[in-house]
């Protein structure tokens, strides 16, 4: 038991490595901050996968606390830490509903509440974005709950996939 612990969070700290040079290559470029941390959180999902839940928060817990450490740009790590990294955990907690249009109501309100929150505090506290754009989050909420859809849609089939691959 202690040979597969071990072998679990090995993999566990080589994926929150490998989502630490994923998530500084949208440090280093820009305009990829969204999608870099949209792969780290798939990253993040194969811990899920491999070790459980407590493995997969772990390594969710580790790549935000290092993105902060270690990026020069602490926008891709705040992205990573406040939506993508947690959402690896939380969409494994609502897919355990077996309901789909509950599922889809609390993936929604999660995305819905945590966009709002990073449009709203990057425009008026962090000066991230313009601040123009974060008086008027609501108006993109709409757009940024279809990406959302398309992403869980992708980030379902992605790990479905890699279940049956990988015979876990």
């Amino acid at each position: 038991m202690e040979r597969k612990h071990n072998n679990t969070l090995t993999f566990c700290a080589m994926m929150a490595a490998l989502s630490i040079v994923v998530l500084l290559l949208g440090s280093l470029l820009p305009g990829m901050r969204l999608t870099v941390a949209a792969i780290a959180g798939m990253i993040a999902a194969l811990a899920v996968l491999r070790g459980g839940l407590g493995y997969g928060v772990l390594t969710v817990l580790a790549t935000a606390i290092l993105a902060f450490l270690l990026l020069p740009s602490k926008e891709v790590a705040l992205i990573y830490a406040a939506f993508f990294g947690p959402y690896t955990i939380v969409k494994n907690l609502i897919e355990r509903i077996h309901r789909q249009p509950v599922e889809w109501v609390l993936k929604l309100l999660f995305c819905g509440v945590v966009a709002f929150l990073l449009v709203f505090l990057s425009g008026s506290l962090l000066n991230l974005i313009p601040s123009v754009l974060a008086d008027h989050a609501w108006a993109i909420e709409p757009i940024i709950l279809i990406v959302f859809v398309l992403y869980d849609i992708v980030f379902s089939k992605v790990i479905a996939y890699l279940f049956e691959r990988l015979h876990w």
